[in-house]
C-alpha cells in the first residue's frame, strides 16, 4: 500500500474511536458506571495510537498529492494546518487516558479527572472532526460548498 492508501484506510479510526469514547464517557457518567468510563479511556488510548500512522502517512501522502497537476493546494494546506492541533490533541488525550487507567487502576476515577477527560474528549473530537472534514474536501468537491450538491435522480 502506498501512503495515500494507508492514510485513507486509517484516517477514520481516530475520529470514530474518539466519538465512540465520548459516547461511553457520557453514558458512563449519566449511568454512574465506572466500567464504561474505563472502556472509554481505552478507546482514547487506541485513538492516540491510531493517530501515529495516520499522521505519518498523511505527511507522505501530501508529498505525492501535491505533485499532481490538479491538486487543490488550498485544501491540502488547510487540512494540514487543521491536522496538526488535532494530532497533538489526540496524543495528549491518549496520555491523559493512559494516566487514568494506570494511576487510578486500584481506586475510583475522581470527579475532577472524569470532568477533565470529558472536556478534553469534546475538544479533541472537534479538532479531529474539523481536520477530517477538511481532508475530505481535498477530493470531494461536493463537500467544499463551492459546487452544487449532487441531486438524486427523479423517480
Amino acid at each position: 500500500m502506498n501512503p495515500i492508501e494507508v492514510h485513507l484506510a486509517l484516517n477514520h479510526v481516530p475520529v470514530l474511536a474518539t466519538l465512540f469514547a465520548l459516547g461511553l464517557i457520557v453514558f458512563g457518567l449519566a449511568a454512574r458506571r465506572e466500567g464504561l468510563l474505563r472502556v472509554g479511556l481505552v478507546f482514547l488510548v487506541l485513538s492516540a495510537v491510531a493517530t501515529v500512522p495516520v499522521s505519518l502517512s498523511g505527511e507522505e501522502a501530501e508529498e505525492i498529492v501535491e505533485e499532481r497537476v490538479d491538486a487543490p493546494e488550498t485544501f491540502i494546506h488547510e487540512h494540514e494546518e487543521a491536522a496538526e492541533p488535532a494530532v497533538w490533541g489526540a496524543y495528549a488525550l491518549g496520555v491523559l487516558a493512559l494516566f487514568g487507567l494506570v494511576g487510578f487502576r486500584a481506586r475510583a476515577l475522581p470527579g475532577w479527572f472524569t470532568g477533565l477527560v470529558l472536556i478534553g474528549t469534546l475538544a479533541a473530537g472537534a479538532l479531529l472532526l474539523r481536520a477530517a472534514n477538511l481532508g475530505g474536501q481535498i477530493e470531494h468537491q461536493e463537500l467544499r460548498g463551492d459546487t452544487p450538491a449532487l441531486e438524486a435522480p427523479d423517480s
